[in-house]
């Protein structure tokens, strides 16, 4: 039952934030209310403000503070690219512990990346609710709650496997089953999954190689032993052992190899914009409110596709001679504000900053782009205030797009690698008013437009960057009346 005086609490808390409107706050309260246990289980807050009247950025920011008070808890999914099976769950980003992984049940190996292998989602806080899902009871209840919601199969590929299926069962700890299969003139094998231990153990149908007909199967804490077996016959009989202290869920499937490759290739999986960690860290407002004191020190995950930024500012040692201290020190703390807002109203996040300079991300490069056209914008209105008392900053801004490596580096969630390393010297060729970008940024869908339509002039260079062996391509982008 739903504590509504605990819900009320919280969405009190919620209106004290002053980046949450108190109208929106009641609407996000009013939605939640609406939706059944199965609904408030691993939310996508993009599908939330479709299917609820808010924007994606409401939304995202309305599920990150809820995340911070309690109201819902955090979950970070590793999907597996082909069934969109979650392979693994956990409450934090430092949890997995490798950079690849595999889904034993599709017998699919793949390299783990922020961008769109782990999906975070959001369920309501058990003092709130507790979420009862009958997630055992059924194959359809087991699939429901094992797969990711953001995934569907074509009807083809699902009435296939529903055709295959010969058979659901949910072993107790210490239960052992046996069944038999009758066999169907084109299977090729036959596989038996528990997905969400990701084991599987696939039994070629093959009458030169196979032994018997009989087979005793044990599922371990690391999964189904042995994983592969060979057999022959018309029938069949297994006898699987849960020697786990958990529950689990076990599918089996009669499978022919070549026609479910087939039908994969011929009808592709939809799949819905999810919130990717990769999103999520480079949001402002978590970065914010979360401490990240607590990441591990072996932190170690790739992105595969991240814009990063870095500004600096001419003029600030000048200034601080002229203007003095307090002065100038309240001129650049001014400038770091506007460009934190401007990060974060393009969906990006400050990952540091250095003195006057600014390191931030985005989750692509025309977020980044944009941004750095705001900037410019707003610092020039800055001056226009300032230069009347005699001061004046300039800002510089460098964007690269690429590959990173998302790392704890001094209690800090960091970026490293070649890409990050670009930024940083694309950034160092600018002068004030100046953006630079890499190639791979200018040549992202949008931008040359945009640049056009607001007047700046790009001259397309070749430079000689530190640390980056062959001559690279870099755009200067630049207002005419700012040179």
């Amino acid at each position: 039952m739903l504590n509504e005086k605990r819900l009320a609490a919280k969405l009190r808390t919620l209106t004290k934030y002053k980046t949450l409107a108190e109208n929106q706050v009641k609407n996000f309260g009013d939605a939640i209310q609406t939706l059944s246990d199965r609904q408030l289980f691993r939310i996508n807050p993009k599908s939330f403000a479709d299917e609820h009247g808010f924007s994606t950025q409401d939304s995202l920011e309305l599920f990150i503070h809820s995340a911070k008070i309690g109201l819902f808890d955090f979950s970070y999914n590793l999907l597996c690219p082909s069934c969109g099976g979650i392979l693994e769950s956990h409450a934090g980003i430092d949890s997995f512990h490798s950079n690849d992984f595999r889904c034993e049940p599709c017998d699919v190996a793949c390299e783990l990346t922020l961008d769109d292998q782990i999906e975070v989602s959001f369920s309501l806080n058990p003092a709130i609710k507790k979420i009862n899902l009958d997630s055992w009871s059924s194959a359809l209840n087991y699939y429901d709650y094992n797969f990711s919601k953001n995934y569907e199969k074509a009807p083809e590929v699902v009435e296939y496997y529903n055709n295959r299926m010969a058979g659901y069962y949910c072993l107790q700890p210490d239960e052992e089953l046996s069944v038999q299969i009758p066999l169907q003139t084109d299977n090729s094998f036959i596989r038996m999954a528990s997905i969400e231990n990701n084991t599987a153990v696939t039994i070629h149908i093959d009458e030169e190689k196979g032994e018997e007909r009989e087979f005793f199967i044990d599922l371990l804490d690391n999964g189904f032993s042995p994983r592969e077996l060979y057999a022959k016959g018309s029938e069949l009989h297994l006898h699987i052992s849960n020697h786990r202290k958990k529950q689990a869920g076990m599918v089996l499937l009669t499978v022919n190899k070549e026609k479910m490759m087939q039908l994969y290739e011929k009808y592709p999986s939809t799949i819905r914009p999810f919130f990717s960690a990769k999103e999520l860290l480079n949001h402002q407002s978590f970065r914010d409110l979360f401490r990240m004191q607590n990441l591990s020190d072996s932190l170690n995950l790739n992105v595969k596709s991240l814009t990063i930024m870095f500004t600096d500012l001419r003029g600030s040692t000048e200034m601080y001679d002229k203007a003095g201290d307090h002065l100038a020190y309240r001129l650049v703390q001014e400038h770091f504000q506007i460009l934190t807002d401007v990060v974060k109203r393009h969906s990006g996040a400050v990952v540091k900053t250095m003195g006057d300079a600014v390191m931030a991300t985005f989750s692509n490069p025309v977020d980044g782009f944009l941004a750095a056209l705001d900037m410019m914008s707003k610092i020039s209105k800055l001056n226009a205030n300032w230069q009347e008392k005699g001061y004046e900053i300039g800002l510089k801004v460098g964007l690269n797009e690429g590959m990173a490596l998302a790392v704890n580096n001094d209690e800090r969630l960091d970026y490293f690698g070649q890409s990050v390393n670009i930024a940083a010297r694309v950034q160092g060729l600018a002068k004030a008013g100046e953006i630079w970008l890499s190639e791979s940024v200018y040549q992202s869908q949008g931008i040359e437009s945009k640049l056009e339509e607001l007047g700046y002039t790009a001259e397309k260079q070749m430079a000689s960057l530190k640390g980056v062996e062959q001559p690279t391509v870099v755009y200067k982008c630049y207002l005419q009346e700012a040179v």
